[in-house]
């Protein structure tokens, strides 16, 4: 019986001890809307989208925390899905594509191509509950060459991982909605 008892208290403690399972996370987009073959338009512009630039703290698979104004804690066990600039150069790309059937993505660069380059320098959360997403992005066209930076923050709804990549989703779709409305300006 004594024996018994050990084995359920130790294989208790062992259970107890093992680490959290790790969780993976990916930014959200609604899906574009599909355009009907009469829709569809013939390519008037083409734009190479340039990779997609991240600050290197951001560079790694863990999510970041912000603790304080001077603290950033990544996370080992919440993790991104695929890489996170990837994730943003993919939903970018088919979020263009779908609101701008006028626009076509070029793999590689012409000197007639618009080009566009978008740095993320924050993307995290923080302490007092919300999401930050800031950085600039350069529309190149010929040798017209326009900057514009952007900074948004978007309230997280609970806490939790889950809430902050929901809120980070939310804040990276306001980005790509000003960036086809800046695009649009550009007659296309």
């Amino acid at each position: 019986m004594k024996l018994l008892l050990t084995m359920l208290l130790v294989s208790g403690l062992v259970a107890c001890s093992s680490p959290p399972p790790v969780s993976y996370y990916q930014l959200s987009a609604p899906q574009p809307p599909r355009l009907n073959p009469e829709q569809r338009q013939i390519p008037e512009q083409s734009l190479h989208l340039q990779p997609v630039l991240v600050a290197n703290y951001l560079n790694g698979a863990g999510l970041v925390m912000q603790r304080s104004e001077v603290e950033l804690v990544i996370a080992s066990r919440h993790l991104w899905a695929d890489a996170l600039d990837q994730q943003m150069y993919r939903l970018l790309a088919e979020q263009l594509q779908a609101r701008i059937p006028a626009l076509q993505l070029s793999p590689v660069s012409i000197a007639s191509d618009m080009r566009l380059q978008l740095t993320v320098d924050r993307f995290h959360a923080q302490n007092d509950g919300v999401a930050v997403i800031s950085g600039y992005y350069t529309l190149l066209s010929g040798d017209k060459r326009a900057t514009q930076r952007f900074s948004y923050q978007q309230p997280l709804t609970a806490d939790g991982y889950p809430a902050m990549v929901s809120a980070l989703s939310a804040g990276w779709q306001q980005l790509v909605d000003d960036l086809v409305e800046d695009l649009r300006q550009q007659h296309l």
